[in-house]
């Protein structure tokens, strides 16, 4: 039934669309926020009472002439610090036998015998198109499940979002595709209960700050003031690449618009806190002052002070600033986004 379902699949609506790649960094197809995760997936359940399933199944090898291969299968869900949202993870082990591959995966809502959603097993939480299944597996790895939300059967209407994958749905891995024996011997269920944020905490105490983050945020109680948040990336051709942090202020001093600045970089990918420096600028003119009418070195900056800075949730950032040295206080406020890069949501599914 599984290959008459693929089969049918590829003539109707072709590769492209039935491989069910997911790129979570822009896609909608991963039923869960960008950032829940952070760089390295967590690598064991958070306790008992939040793993799933801890079991050993044999798998026919993919050589006829190896022994069927024994895999230690471990699944327990991640929360996320979005409300209601969470990961599934899946933790695959070859602990004996010969060649085996990382399997396919379905998922479908609720109990049942053949789920039609197709799903990926994703090794890491900020790069698409990497599905793992076929891939050799060896030793030990953790994956995040992915499920595309439209269903391999055109004649089947349901959709698959996070409401369904954080209630409880069926998960199949499928060797079917990899071991020459007889397929139906070579697929296993599990039902993935429901997210229970009690029993199923977040990897990290608090967000990370990353990309998806950037943004204009305002204040509450400070019209026309704001700060502009960029989190970007450092390409480091000889080792991990970094991650840099710019912040703008914008505000007034004695009445006059001022803009408070201040950056880091080389800072090692999941944070979820950073303290910049802050620089007050002054000098330059108006840009339609004559040319040639200010250069750098009329441009002054000044230190006055840090500012601190951690997410609360998705769109929510607490910022903390001691200015005392500067005679400007010391403090904290919240400010709300007001705008996100086109395309990259915070949470695509809010």
């Amino acid at each position: 039934m599984r290959y008459l379902l693929l089969t049918l699949t590829f003539v109707l609506v072709g590769h492209a669309s039935a491989t069910g790649e997911i790129n979570v960094l822009t896609d909608l197809q991963s039923p869960f926020p960008p950032g829940c995760v952070a760089v390295s997936l967590p690598q064991e359940s958070a306790s008992a009472e939040n793993e799933l399933y801890d079991e050993d199944v044999f798998i026919p090898s993919v050589e006829e002439d190896q022994p069927a291969a024994q895999v230690r299968v471990q699944i327990w869900r991640t929360g996320c610090h979005d409300e209601g949202f969470s990961v599934v993870m899946v933790r695959l082990e070859k602990v004996s036998g010969g060649p085996v591959l990382v399997p396919r995966a379905f998922a479908e809502a609720g109990n049942v015998e053949l789920p039609g959603h197709q799903a990926q097993l994703i090794r890491h939480p900020a790069v698409g198109g990497v599905g793992a299944s076929g891939n050799d597996l060896v030793g030990a790895t953790t994956y995040m499940l992915g499920v595309d939300p439209f269903p391999l059967n055109p004649d089947n209407d349901t959709t698959f979002g996070p409401t369904e994958y954080n209630d409880e749905f069926t998960l199949e891995l499928f060797w079917g595709d990899y071991a020459r024996t007889d397929p139906s011997e070579d697929f296993r269920l599990f039902t993935i209960f429901e997210y229970e944020p009690q029993i199923d905490p977040t990897q990290k105490d608090y967000p990370i700050l990353h990309g998806r983050m950037s943004g204009q945020y305002t204040v509450e109680g400070r019209p026309f003031s704001g700060v502009v948040l960029q989190i970007g990336e450092v390409y480091n051709p000889d080792g991990p690449d970094t991650n840099s942090v710019s912040v703008l202020f914008f505000t007034y001093i004695n009445g006059a618009p001022t803009w408070v600045i201040g950056a880091d970089s080389n800072l090692e990918p999941g944070f979820d806190m950073v303290t910049l420096d802050m620089l007050e600028l002054s000098g330059g003119q108006f840009i339609t002052s004559p040319p040639g009418r200010y250069d750098e070195d009329d441009v002054t900056d000044e230190f006055i002070g840090t500012m601190t800075l951690e997410a609360l949730d998705c769109n929510t950032l607490l910022i903390g600033y001691n200015f005392s040295e500067s005679g400007l206080g010391t403090g904290s406020f919240e400010a709300e986004r007001l705008i996100n890069l086109a395309g990259y949501a915070c949470n695509p599914w809010r």
